[in-house]
């Protein structure tokens, strides 16, 4: 009986250059959406939110069917999608998390206090004992703008593992074949 399988695939196109492109594009654009959100009068209160998530998760399937399209008769594996995903996410993240620092720095200087007192009342919202509380305050109160930037980027990577996932699955044209061990 065979656990593993071995799959034999194809990379029918440059899956990191258009991961690259597709992924500066996507942190561009979460960076816009929040800036536009910023001059409608709906700062930030987090780092990340469901709007930056779901901005994101509609970059990656849109770009990862921009990419299928562009194949030679829209050949793709799950296997170059999910590449393509993670490059897409690991490159945006970076980007929002740059884009964040200088947000908090430049263009909205009560960021930083906004989002720690929005953790610190979540915190004692909850029902953890009083000192657990805190010491979570105080670890809370310690974080610097580098450290929420950090945070939201990491969140965001771990976020774009997800949109792969569901973009590879989606836009898939080809099935894998099961390669013999043992070649007759």
């Amino acid at each position: 009986m065979r656990l593993l399988r071995r799959y034999q695939s194809d990379i029918y196109g440059d899956y990191r250059k258009a991961g690259l492109r597709y992924g500066l594009l996507s942190g561009l654009i979460m960076a816009a959406f929040v800036s536009l959100l910023f001059f409608l009068g709906y700062p930030l209160q987090a780092p990340v939110n469901y709007a930056t998530d779901i901005t994101l998760f509609a970059c990656s399937l849109f770009f990862a069917y921009r990419y299928r399209a562009s194949l030679p008769d829209a050949r793709v594996f799950f296997k170059e999608l999910m590449l393509l995903g993670l490059v897409i996410g690991i490159v945006a993240a970076i980007v929002y998390g740059l884009f964040l620092f200088v947000y908090g720095t430049v263009v909205d200087s009560s960021f930083l206090s906004r989002c720690i007192d929005r953790l610190v009342a979540n915190e004692q919202n909850g029902t953890a004992s009083p000192q657990q509380i805190e010491q979570t305050v105080a670890v809370m109160r310690s974080y610097t703008l580098a450290t929420l930037s950090l945070i939201a980027a990491f969140r965001t990577s771990v976020m774009a593992i997800l949109t792969a996932f569901c973009a590879a699955l989606l836009f898939r044209t080809e099935k894998n074949i099961v390669r013999d061990k043992n070649p007759k």
